[in-house]
């Protein structure tokens, strides 16, 4: 009998090399001794999806039952907000002012993954298309899947760590530096949009997203406060959660999770990520950077944003649009893919209270916007994702 040795990688397992048995081999030695060709009297197994297989179709499903949901939660907005003549509106819009807030959407996650780039290459140098595609999956993951974006620095972390050869701590210090920049930036954006729309004119009830910038401002303080100055605390926390699982496992006689979540390898993770971390922070040049390119995206998305708006032949100020747009994204919290419901009933809010439309016109625009924002992404990013499968095989 013949053996092939398999290795595999998973986030969760680690390298693992396993034994699999020749099935021609297995053939010949079920063959009788004299040379009959009489086969051993097995019983038929039947076919059986592996593990891995196994394993490649639950993010699948959970993907497509989560986007069959949002669509649900988009014909139930669209049916509450005007119905036909909202779908009306967003038909008639101009196809050329829609292809450019398609292209400022597409670009707005550019500028994210660039600026991520920046924060991993202060431990590793990144970049060219491989990097691109490999963000653009991560991007994909993140998008579609239920939870997605409360998940997203593990999946980002995942999908950018394991082209490179870097460690998922590092990966993932990077990727908590360029998520603070990109709350933080939010906020800003969002704060100045509001301040010029207060001086230009008066505006509705704003105080839910006010509200929501001042819970992003709290929350990224408190991460702040954490990762430089609580770090103790952080280990702490982390070691105690790990430590029951730990437990748990060699209760359950989980071998691999055992060993994963001993004490001494976790704490050797922590000190990697707060390693990386500190590397990353040092570098001011390219911290500066990581921010400025996360700014760039939010006022790419308020671009797409009063770009949606034009093609529907809506006027709404700049400054309105530079307002909803990352505000939408921090109140207009949904666990559907993409925060689909939640974000459309925000932004839909948001142009009501800013630029006085009526509420069928600013669902209309919310529809379009998102169409520029989040289903052309989630297209494109799929295409990503499908060439990276084809150019880089893992």
């Amino acid at each position: 009998m013949t053996t092939m040795r398999v290795i595999s990688y998973s986030p969760v397992m680690g390298w693992r090399s396993k034994s699999v048995r020749n099935a021609t081999t297995e053939r010949d030695e079920g063959q009788s001794a004299d040379g009959s060709g009489l086969k051993s009297l097995h019983p038929l197994q039947p076919d059986v999806a592996s593990p891995r297989t196994r394993t490649r179709l639950r993010p699948a499903v959970r993907a497509v039952v989560g986007i069959a949901l949002a669509i649900v939660v988009l014909v139930i907005f669209i049916s509450l907000t005007g119905g036909r003549e909202v779908v009306v509106a967003v038909a008639r819009a101009d196809l050329r002012l829609v292809a450019v807030g398609c292209i400022a959407g597409v670009a707005a996650i550019s500028s994210w993954g660039e600026s991520l780039r920046q924060a991993l290459s202060t431990a590793k140098p990144v970049g060219g298309l491989h990097y691109r595609l490999a963000y653009r999956s991560g991007d994909f993951a993140r998008q579609v899947l239920p939870m997605g974006h409360l998940s997203g620095s593990a999946i980002a972390s995942y999908a950018v760590s394991r082209p490179f050869g870097l460690q998922y701590e590092e990966a993932l210090a990077a990727v908590t530096v360029a998520d603070l920049l990109n709350l933080l930036s939010a906020v800003t954006i969002s704060t100045l949009g509001l301040l010029f729309l207060l001086l230009d004119s008066d505006i509705g009830d704003v105080r839910t997203f006010v509200a929501g910038l001042l819970g992003a401002l709290t929350v990224a303080s408190a991460i702040f406060v954490l990762v430089t100055r609580r770090r103790d605390l952080l280990e702490r926390a982390v070691v105690a959660v790990v430590a029951v699982g730990h437990r748990l496992a060699a209760r359950l006689g989980i071998s691999t999770a055992e060993r994963l979540l001993r004490p001494d390898s976790v704490e050797q993770r922590i000190e990697s990520y707060f390693r990386t971390l500190d590397t990353v922070a040092e570098n001011r040049k390219r911290v500066a950077l990581a921010g400025v390119f996360a700014a760039l995206g939010w006022v790419a998305f308020g671009t797409a944003l009063a770009v949606a708006a034009t093609a529907l032949d809506v006027e709404i100020p700049l400054a309105a649009a530079l307002f909803v747009a990352p505000a939408s994204g921090l109140v207009g919290w949904s666990p559907l893919p993409g925060g689909s419901g939640g974000v459309e009933v925000a932004v839909t809010a948001g142009l009501v209270a800013t630029a006085g439309v009526p509420v069928s016109t600013a669902a209309a625009v919310a529809l379009l916007y998102r169409v520029c924002g989040y289903w052309v992404v989630v297209a494109v990013d799929a295409a990503a994702t499908g060439l990276l499968a084809a150019l880089y095989p893992s």
